[in-house]
């Protein structure tokens, strides 16, 4: 019954519920027929129904400007154009051009406005944020609550309850008035908002202004009730930026971190949740950027930055990270494919995790100080600078970086590098695994090229291992204790090879604790610095000592064994520890004093063991001897004394230069620097070497030469057969039975150290000059002869400085050397040498004294391994008593005094012309004089020179009584002399001077003489410029000068053995009686001028004419002069022409025209020379007496003479013409015409020839009257 009761009641309410299905449907159905047929077409007539729905759906007063409606599939569209909405004041707020809703049927139980969907078409509106976070459009506010006045807060929620809501080529301007930012213009804005419930999704899109961006994408999913309840909104946005300057945008968007400048492009997913930002996904592709990521953190300067970065924070802390980032900097190293991942938590205790994949710990490290790591790790990272690349990578801690945390640590590594950090050592280039925590860890390395750094251990404390590999653990214990463990760790470099193994453990106090095995199976001991440990650990001394000391070595077995506490180094008490280490050395060296040569080429053991080093060489050399049984022993520490002792067999010569390289030298004073030895001999030693006062060492030792050669220097004599014993200790040198030959003598020497400082060595022998003559400048060789006896001493100051002297009288010793050095043998003459050599070897002092003669002195200093001249001084007759004067720089060498007399051609022929070595520098001063100074061939008296000689030339002012002026010498290949002379009196030959005249030696020479004189002529200024062109001599320029006349001309000095003097000269003189008086020819002419030339050649010198040679031409023009009286000499050629003598053998008396001189007007001639014999044919002599022609020969050198002479006397001259004139004029000038018409009519009646023949002195006048046809037809005065 209840069964059928229900079935009942099922029925009936299925049958309700087909009625209310029907009645909704014919409802539906008459409502959209309504709408279809009735309100649809009729729209306009509803506008104002539109109108007021929608002020009560959005609170506000609404005015459409016009509205038509069509169908939208099922849904009908109204289309509104001039949509106004105004404020409460009744202000147009928002103005829509075109407006299309789709109105939902959801209208109809909403009982409110439901819009299918909403489009707009082309609005311009203003976006505004007012000051206290209201926004509105178009000044309708968006977050007022709805209760408010103006009810502007119900558009905002009303929009989010429609479906859709499409907006197209919008243009909005956003007005953040709450940021204080600019308007912001977005121009072609698209946006689609579609809503279901609480969830709201938005796409948009847009323009931004040019320079902020190309362009803007904006999509987003968000969940929310009302935009008055922000707060509680949740959801995700995506916003796409295409090329955008970030920095541009901040003043419209807050960025997780302050940007101030970049470019590029971007992408960026963020969620929020309840209303704040929860994490963000950024895409990067940016240039040029500056951001700070943290407000204490400094700012990040990007040059350019590609990849996805992931952030996310939370009330307790955050999370970062990076996927397949690239970063640039502006400096410092580029980061390029990093992923990796970082979070932390401020929570108690702190915790955090690192983990990458692929990181590059360099670029990382460069770039903590600007990410928002915790301030402790980042302080961590600096200090350990890591560098390398890790990847599998993961850390993980909890607490407080780095002493208070826990951490798990794991990772992979290829060239990791990290600083010393506490007692974990640093490295570089290391590759491996690590895994470990804070209290304990393992390292597995297998690397080359790395480098560890022990700080702690070693001075050095970066040691390059070219290999490495191995394990290496550590565990933490209390108290900072840390235990680190070493497993088979081999290793190689350039300096050793080997294994170790062991432990050691840091305290926390002191170097530590160690227990170590170490095997070498090479190593090299020059490298020794860098593996010794520090001072602190086995003593400042020990540790500079065996650096000093060990020099070189190698060893392809060495043994370490270290146990113990590291502050009881070297385990002096066995219970303390171990120490030792055992090398078999081969090629080592061990310097072990600072001023003692070293042991060399050491074959033997090295041995370290507690606080004692040992060295057993069983084959050694010391500068080249061979040392054996050599024992050297140290005890390490405070008061260390090395001892040693051995013996050594070998050449002289190395054991001298042992004693230049010890402390001996200074004892020796110097001798053994320049001294080197031949043969065999052997040195015993024993030393005792306070290491921390060497001053106090102890010396015994001997060295025993027999039958050796000895040389001081290349430039004296050896020694020879030199045989003795020297004996010396620390304070004491002595020479015992040494005895020699040296320089065809017996030498003995004895002598050593004296008391209160210094020794003195006296030497005595015998020298023959054969046997010195080879040491002898090679000019002086074979000048000497003979041989004498000779005393010597060397005497070494307490401050070492030697002084070695030699005297002999040379008695025996004969000189042909030229004055004021030539000795006869049985005189006595002083000889006296003495060397003052400086303490540091570099400088001494030779002084020279030979009798009265002469002193000198000479500084030298070492230059290049050679005693260099640096200042010399050499007197002539000193005066007793007085110091050498000295030169001053830069004058090296002065030469004073004075000599009676000096053969400077004797010396010059001697010592040659060559230029000395260092001739280029030295400047060398003279200032002499001489009683007599023959030079050049010549002999000057009482002459004084002040000269200066340097590089090959000297400068001269040289006065005598012949002499005086300036002469400038060049020396070289072309020497040239110089000479400006104020008196320059040709001096006469000196004894020896034919031997010294040649052209071949004589110099270019440029000769000026306000005064010459030569041969008793005086003729006034002469120069002279001649050039040398070897054997030749060329005269370029020859000059005579005088107010009366000058001769001119040029020439060459032949040297061959066919040569002789060639000189082509011209005269012209306007006095030429004084002119010839000039040149010593007085009384010959009376005035006249006169113009010739010639050029004439002779065998010889130009000095002296060989008349038999001689041979030229001679051109003569003479005027107005008269011929003198002549006396002997030249004159007798003179008086040829004059025609004295002829008086005395004509028959007609003419004495008054020739014989007291004959008066001309003119001369014309011309000559030619040949072997001496002048010949004219053309010499014409006219005179207001006579006319004279001559032609024949002269022989000059015979004084004989073949001439005819015609005379032509003028007895119808001008004088009888012009009588006749003053008596008459007419007569007279007629008769004067026919004189010259007539060509002397009379003179040609009485004219005479003559043949003149014989000698000069007494011609052979015969008269001879030719013909009248024979006649010469010559108009005199032509």
């Amino acid at each position: 019954m209840q069964s059928s009761y229900r079935h009942t009641v099922a029925r009936a309410a299925l049958r309700a519920l087909e009625w209310l299905a029907w009645i909704v449907f014919f409802a539906f159905a008459a409502t959209f027929l309504a709408l279809r047929f009735w309100l649809l077409p009729q729209i306009e007539r509803h506008q104002q129904d539109v109108v007021d729905a929608l002020q009560r759906a959005i609170g506000l007063p609404v005015t459409i400007g016009s509205m038509s409606a069509e169908w939208d599939g099922l849904y009908p569209r109204l289309t509104v154009t001039n949509l106004r909405v105004a404020d409460r004041d009744g202000r147009d707020a928002l103005l829509l051009p075109v407006v299309e809703p789709v109105i939902g049927w959801s209208t109809l139980l909403a009982g409110d406005l439901r819009l299918h969907s909403l489009t707009i078409e082309g609005p311009r509106l203003t976006v505004r944020r007012a000051a206290d976070g209201t926004l509105s459009v178009a000044g309708i506010a968006l977050g007022a609550p709805r209760e408010t006045a103006n009810g502007d807060g119900r558009l905002a929620d009303w929009v989010l309850e429609q479906r859709e809501i499409i907006v197209r080529d919008a243009e909005i301007e956003w007005v953040d008035e709450q940021r204080g930012a600019p308007p912001l213009a977005l121009r072609g804005l698209q946006l689609r908002l579609r809503n279901r419930g609480e969830l709201h999704q938005v796409g948009l899109s847009a323009r931004p202004p040019p320079e902020l961006g190309a362009g803007l994408e904006l999509r987003a999913s968000l969940r929310g009730r009302s935009l008055q309840q922000l707060a509680r909104w949740n959801g995700r946005v995506y916003a796409e930026l295409g090329y955008t300057d970030l920095a541009g945008w901040r003043a419209w968007i807050d960025y997780p971190f302050e940007i101030t400048r970049g470019q590029g492009a971007l992408r960026l997913w963020a969620t929020f949740g309840r209303g704040e930002l929860v994490d963000a996904t950024a895409d990067l592709a940016l240039a040029g950027v500056s951001a700070r990521l943290g407000a204490e953190l400094p700012p990040l300067e990007l040059a350019s930055v590609a990849g996805r970065v992931q952030g996310r924070a939370s009330a307790r802390g955050y999370e970062f990270g990076a996927r397949r980032l690239e970063l640039v900097p502006a400096q410092g190293l580029p980061m390029r494919g990093t992923t990796f991942r970082a979070s932390w938590e401020a929570t108690q205790p702190a915790r955090g995790s690192l983990s990458a994949d692929v990181l590059e710990l360099e670029p990382l490290a460069q770039l903590a100080e600007y990410l928002p790591f915790p301030a402790d790790l980042r302080a961590l990272l600096a200090e350990l600078a890591p560098q390398g690349l890790v990847s599998d990578a993961r850390f993980e801690w909890t607490g407080t970086l780095p002493d208070q945390a826990r951490f798990q640590a794991r990772a992979r590594f290829e060239g990791l590098a990290m600083n010393a950090w506490r007692a974990i050592p640093g490295f570089r280039r290391l590759s491996g695994r690590i895994e470990g925590t804070e209290a304990r860890g393992t390292l597995s390395l297998a690397a080359q090229g790395a480098e560890i750094d022990l700080p702690r251990v070693f001075p050095d404390p970066r040691i390059g291992l070219a290999q490495l590999a191995g394990q290496v653990g550590w565990e933490r214990g209390a108290g900072g204790r840390v235990n680190v463990r070493l497993s088979q760790l081999k290793f190689a470099n350039e300096d050793l090879a080997g294994s170790a193994s062991g432990s050691y453990v840091y305290t926390g106090d002191g170097p530590g604790v160690i227990d170590l095995s170490a095997q070498l199976q090479r190593a090299d001991a020059r490298s020794l610095d860098r593996y010794l440990p520090l001072p602190a650990i086995i003593g400042e001394k020990t540790r500079s000592w065996l650096v000093s000391a060990i020099r070189a070595g190698r060893s392809n077995d060495t043994r370490l064994q270290l146990r113990g506490d590291l502050r009881q180094f070297p385990f002096r008490d066995p219970l303390q520890g171990q120490f030792e280490v055992v090398a078999r050395v081969r090629d080592g060296v061990l310097a072990y004093a600072e001023d003692w040569p070293p042991v060399e080429a050491i074959d033997g053991e090295l041995r370290f063991e507690r606080d004692r080093m040992s060295v057993l060489a069983r084959g050694a050399r010391v500068l080249g001897a061979t040392v054996r049984d050599a024992r050297a022993g140290l005890r390490l520490g405070a008061g260390a004394v090395l001892e040693i002792a051995g013996r050594a067999q070998g050449p002289s010569d190395e054991f001298v230069a042992f004693l230049r390289a010890s402390p001996l030298r200074r004892k020796l004073g110097g001798l053994a620097d320049g001294l080197s030895a031949a043969g065999e001999g052997e040195l015993r030693l024993k030393l005792a070497l306070p290491l921390a006062q060497l001053e106090k060492s102890e010396v015994e030792g001997e060295f025993s030469f027999l039958g050796n050669t000895l040389r001081l220097g290349a430039q004296l004599p050896p020694i020879e057969r030199a045989s003795g014993t020297l004996a010396f200790t620390e304070s004491s040198v002595q020479l015992r039975n040494a005895s020699a030959r040296f320089v065809g003598g017996p030498l003995r020497v004895i002598g050593g150290s004296q008391r209160g400082g210094g020794a003195v060595l006296s030497a005595s022998g015998e020298f023959t000059v054969a046997a010195l003559e080879p040491w002898l400048p090679e000019a002086w060789r074979g000048r000497f002869s003979g041989g004498a006896a000779y005393a010597g001493s060397v005497r070494i100051q307490a401050d070492g400085e030697p002084q070695i002297t030699v005297e002999s009288d040379l008695v025996g010793v004969a000189s042909a050397l030229p004055p004021p050095l030539a000795k006869p043998s049985g005189e006595a003459q002083l000889l006296r040498l003495s060397l003052l050599q400086g303490a540091d070897g570099e400088r001494d002092r030779i002084s020279v004294s030979v009798g009265r003669l002469m002193r000198a002195e000479f500084l030298r200093e070492r230059e290049g391994g050679a005693q260099a001249l640096e200042r010399a001084a050499i007197v002539f007759h000193p005066p007793p008593g007085r110091a050498l004067r000295l030169p001053q720089r830069p004058v090296r060498t002065l030469i004073y005094g004075s000599l009676p007399h000096l053969d400077l051609d004797q010396w010059l022929e001697l010592l040659g012309t060559d230029e000395p070595a260092g001739a280029e520098e030295a400047l060398t001063v003279a200032e002499m004089s001489f009683g007599v100074l023959d030079a050049f061939g010549r002999r000057l008296q009482d002459v004084s020179v002040k000269a200066r000689v340097q590089g090959g030339g000297w400068t001269a002012n040289v006065t005598s009584k012949d002499i005086a002026g300036d002469v400038v010498f060049s020396g070289g290949k072309r020497r040239a002399l110089q000479a400006r002379m104020a008196r320059f009196v040709v001096p006469p030959r000196s004894p020896d001077g034919d031997r010294h005249e040649s052209a071949g030696e004589l110099p270019d020479l440029d000769l000026v003489a306000e005064d010459f004189g030569y041969d008793g002529m005086r003729p006034g200024r002469v120069e002279i410029v001649a050039r040398r062109e070897a054997p030749d001599w060329r005269i370029e320029r020859l000059s005579i000068s005088n107010p009366d006349g000058k001769v001119t001309g040029s020439g060459q000095w032949r040297t061959s053995a066919t040569g002789g003097t060639a000189l082509a000269l011209e005269l012209e003189a306007a006095d030429l009686g004084h002119f010839l008086e000039r040149l010593g020819r007085a009384n010959l002419v009376q005035g006249g001028s006169a113009k010739a030339s010639a050029k004439v050649a002779w065998d010889g010198e130009p000095t002296a004419v060989d008349l038999a040679s001689f041979g030229g031409s001679v051109t003569l023009h003479a005027e107005s002069g008269r011929f003198l009286q002549i006396e002997p000499g030249i004159g007798k050629l003179v008086s040829l022409m004059s025609l004295q003598n002829l008086p005395r053998r004509m028959v007609l008396d003419f004495g008054d025209v020739f014989y007291n001189g004959f008066q001309w007007d003119r001369i014309d001639a011309t000559a030619s020379i040949a072997r001496g014999v002048l010949e004219t044919k053309d010499f014409r002599m006219l005179g207001g007496a006579a006319e004279v022609q001559m032609h024949g020969t002269v022989d000059l050198a015979h004084e004989t003479q073949n001439l005819r002479v015609r005379v032509v006397p003028g007895l119808d001259g001008t004088a009888s013409t012009v009588t006749g004139v003053m008596i008459s004029p007419p007569i007279g000038i007629a008769a004067l015409i026919a004189q010259k018409l007539l060509r002397n009519p009379l003179g040609q009646m009485f004219a005479y020839q003559y043949d003149i023949t014989g000698d000069w002195a007494n011609p052979t006048v015969l008269p001879v009257r030719p013909p009248v046809a024979e006649l010469p037809n010559t108009i005199i005065g032509d």
